[in-house]
This record gives structure tokens, C-alpha cells and sequence, in this order.
């Protein structure tokens, strides 16, 4: 999640794909639900690890606080969709766009090869959502032929759709990645992501199914500022200009790579004073001698119990400054956050309990099972972690433990040795705190057709199927994974 008091809290972005399944998400975060391919109210898939449930925990993991739809358009068992399924899902949107707050809508999907703009059978709804100010981000396919491809996927190609290239998420392009000059808005992550499910198991994703969900949930994120700011939402040439601003130039290739942290930041200095990022920022300037900086990759495993239908909340500090916030449910999850802080020195992680309360002959609590900082795993009881109850004054501070029974803060006294350098916590990221890493083996370039659209527009009959935009997806898990 980026650095940012915005979590998402109060919107809601649309997933439409395979489903979703409960080894991934909470219910309590579904807010609606339709299976269009089979035409019934319950849009759960019985793929523990569907496609769908994947691209709704990437947003998730970047905009924890978010409401989901979950509009099922692809039959069990298979990977395409049918057009009309998609219409059908977007006409639902077009229409109750208010009725939920959505502002965002997610299409990993993929098929078709468009070198310019054009227009489809779902071109009026894409048109109607933008004008509610509704963006949606589509995957623009893995059919890269190792970067000689100048194509996108179809619904990529239309103008009222953010088309969203893979990046590799260090300032190169994936051979396999498509991507067009003329159409691709922005470029995101889409290499080795790491998806963590409700029980702890860590799986690693590739292609521009994962590169859209950075962009959706971007959008969410700064909807949210942007309302909270000056009143309304951004449009999407507002959105695409800003993201471009403060995005990171992808070297000889005139792409953008997405920086939400930068974009929050910039929205906040336009309209008004922003909460991003809380953790100062030491980045030297030219001659200041400042101290390097680094990045603190933090996992917070926690769960439980309601009070009066409210779950135990909690904010995430950094040295005292507010990195983000969760609210937690029954089943044990990992709750990811990221801060800038100052290299080679040691840090204070606080997970701080803000909402300890008794209703109903309920009592609400939290309980914290481990804090992972860039890769080093420290457990409630660990000596290095220590609860300051009421507030975080250096006063009622008693060892550490898992039951936060009472409002207050379980402080992690990180050594410094976890913030040498950038390259060594990414080095831990892969190693420690993400487990096992998972090949990426039956890498699948995209959907093809036979049939073609001319720039009227598409009849039903004349749909291609549309498969998922992954480049691969292989789950490993084993015992330890599992555990939570």
C-alpha cells in the first residue's frame, strides 16, 4: 500500500473476471455479486486460486480499505468470456455506479490485436462510465513477441479504458508485455508479484493481470484524495496527465511507470494540504548531505474478535508517523504496508489498537501473530516488541504479546541492520518474508481470434473470446506456507 493515510475507506472498485473465492478475500469486503455466465447471485468460484481472486487481492493488498464488486463473467473450469457477459457487467455498473460510490473498474482480460484506437460492442458503456467519472484499467495482454509486437488487446484500445502495459518494476519492459505508443497510458508492475491468501500462503503472478489491479487501485486511492480534497473526482485525462507527472520514465522506451505514492503526493499539493507520504521523506538534494534512504517492507499477520458488528482496526506507525491503517477480520491475514525511512539506522514499527471496545457481551480485540520488516519475521513475544498500553507515551509498557486486550501500541524495535540498503531488503523480500519463490512455467501470451472488428463497432456473433491477461500463474504451497 502506498504511504498514505488513503486506504480507500468508503469507495468501491468492480472486478470483472473469473469470480472470487473466500481463500482470497473476506465476504465482509464483497458488497455486491453477480455470475453473468451462469446468471445467478453468487459470483464465488470453486478455484481456491482463480484468476479473479488473485486480481481482487492485488488491489486489496494496495487499497485494503476498498469495497469490491465481484461480476463474474467466465464460466468454471475455463479462462474466456464471452463479450456479451462483459456488456452485460458493464451495463450493471453504468447503471448503479452511485448507488455504490464505485469509482474504479478492473478488466485483466485480453484478447484481439488493435494498433490504434478503436471501438467495440462495449464502447458506449466505457464512454458512460467516464463521464461518471467511473475509470477502468485494462490489461493491455502478454502477446509482446519479445517487444517487436505494437499491438494491444481490444479492450485496451479503446479511448474511454486506461490501457495498462506490464512493467518489470525496475525501469524495463518485459519482452513479452504488449504494448502501443499511441495506446498504452501507463505501465505498472507486472513481473514475480506476490500475492499473499487469507492463510498466509504466498503465491507469485506474472503478466498485465497484475499490472492493472496497480492501476485500479491507484485510481481508488486518488478518488478518494481527490474528493476528500476539492470536492469531486478526477476525470480520466486528469488521472492519466498526473499519473504521467510524477510517474518514473521506463528508459528509451517513452512508457511511464506508475508511482502511486508520487501521484497521492502531487494531488495533495494541488488541492489541498495531503497526508502522503506521513513518513518525511529525507531523499537528499543536490549538496545537502542528507542520509541515504531505503524502504521498509512491512507485514502485519493479524485477526480479531467484533463488538456490536465493528472489527478491531488498527493504525500502522513508522517512528511515530501514521504509514496506513486495516481493519481486521475473524480469519488470520497479512496486511501489507511500505514506508521510506532513513538507511542503516534502526526503526520503531508500532502497530497502534485504536478501537478496544465491550457491546453486547462482545469484546472486541486484536491480536497480532507477527510484524515482518523487510523480510525478518518478529513474533508478538519476541523480545524486540514490547505493548505500551493507552497511549503511546513510554508509560504502561509491558513485554509483548498477541492479545491486544486494551487500546494501545505493540511496538517492534527493528535493528538496523534490516535498512543496510535498497538492494539488500529487496534481496530479504525475496527470500525471508515471501517464502518460497513460485516459476512462473505455463506462460500463456494472450488470447487470439480469428474475427475481427472494424471501427464500427462489434455484433454479438462477431465477439472473440477474451482469456485472462496472465503470463502465468503457478501456486506453491507446502505446510509451512500454509501455516498462518
Amino acid at each position: 500500500m502506498a504511504n498514505s493515510t488513503y486506504t480507500g475507506r468508503g469507495e468501491t472498485v468492480v472486478v470483472i473476471d473469473s469470480g472470487w473465492s473466500p481463500t482470497w478475500e473476506s465476504a465482509a469486503r464483497i458488497v455486491y455479486q453477480h455470475d453473468y455466465a451462469n446468471n445467478d447471485a453468487d459470483a464465488r468460484n470453486p478455484n481456491a486460486d482463480t484468476h479473479g481472486a488473485l486480481v481482487t487481492s492485488s488491489i486489496l493488498s494496495q487499497a485494503p480499505d476498498l469495497n469490491i464488486v465481484a461480476l463474474k463473467v467466465i464460466p468454471d473450469g475455463t479462462s474466456t468470456a464471452s463479450g456479451a457477459a462483459i456488456e452485460q457487467a458493464l451495463q450493471w455498473v453504468v447503471a448503479h455506479a452511485s448507488d455504490y460510490k464505485i469509482v474504479g473498474v478492473n478488466l485483466s482480460l485480453a484478447g484481439g490485436s488493435a494498433t490504434s484506437e478503436m471501438t467495440t460492442l462495449l464502447s458506449d458503456e466505457l464512454a458512460s462510465l467516464a463521464a461518471k467519472r467511473v475509470l477502468v484499467s485494462a490489461a493491455a495482454g502478454n502477446a509482446g513477441q519479445n517487444g517487436t509486437a505494437t499491438d494491444v488487446s481490444y479492450f485496451a484500445a479503446d479511448h474511454n479504458t486506461i490501457c495498462v502495459s506490464a512493467s518489470g518494476g525496475d525501469g524495463t519492459m518485459p519482452g513479452w508485455a504488449q504494448r502501443n505508443p499511441g495506446i498504452t497510458d501507463l505501465c505498472a508492475d507486472g513481473t514475480d508479484i506476490r500475492l499473499t491468501d487469507l492463510a498466509g500462503r504466498t503465491v507469485t503472478a506474472n503478466g498485465s493481470s497484475f499490472s492493472a489491479p496497480s492501476v485500479t487501485a491507484a485510481v481508488a486511492l486518488a478518488q478518494q484524495e481527490a474528493i476528500a480534497l476539492r470536492g469531486s473526482a478526477l476525470t480520466q485525462d486528469e488521472f492519466l496527465s498526473l499519473a504521467k507527472q510524477t510517474g518514473t520514465p521506463i528508459a528509451g522506451t517513452g512508457y511511464t511507470d506508475l508511482d502511486t505514492q508520487a501521484l497521492l503526493a502531487k494531488i495533495g499539493q494541488l488541492y489541498g494540504t495531503t497526508a502522503t507520504p506521513t513518513v518525511p521523506d529525507p531523499t537528499p538534494g543536490p549538496g545537502t548531505g542528507a542520509p541515504a534512504t531505503t524502504t521498509a517492507a512491512i507485514l502485519v499477520n493479524a485477526k480479531g474478535t467484533a463488538a456490536a458488528g465493528v472489527n478491531a482496526h488498527f493504525t500502522l506507525l513508522v517512528d511515530g508517523h501514521a504509514v496506513g491503517s486495516a481493519t481486521v477480520g475473524a480469519a488470520a491475514k497479512n496486511y501489507a504496508f511500505t514506508a521510506t525511512v532513513s538507511a542503516d539506522s534502526a526503526h520503531t514499527v508500532q502497530i497502534q489498537y485504536d478501537n478496544d471496545g465491550f457491546a453486547g457481551g462482545q469484546d472486541r480485540n486484536l491480536f497480532v501473530n507477527s510484524v515482518s520488516v523487510n523480510g525478518h519475521s518478529y513474533a508478538a513475544t519476541d523480545a524486540a516488541v514490547t505493548y505500551d498500553k493507552g497511549a503511546l507515551d513510554g508509560h504502561d509498557v509491558v513485554k509483548g504479546q498477541s492479545g491486544m486486550w486494551w487500546n494501545g501500541t505493540l511496538v517492534v524495535a527493528a535493528d538496523k541492520g534490516l535498512f543496510a540498503s535498497q538492494a539488500q531488503v529487496a534481496e530479504l523480500q525475496a527470500g525471508d518474508l515471501l517464502g518460497h519463490a513460485m516459476s512462473a512455467n505455463a506462460a500463456s501470451h494472450g488470447a487470439t481470434s480469428d474475427t475481427t472488428a472494424d471501427a464500427a463497432g462489434w455484433t454479438s456473433e462477431l465477439l472473440p473470446a477474451f482469456q485472462y491477461a496472465d503470463h502465468g500463474l503457478h501456486a506453491w504451497q507446502d505446510a509451512h506456507d500454509m501455516a498462518v
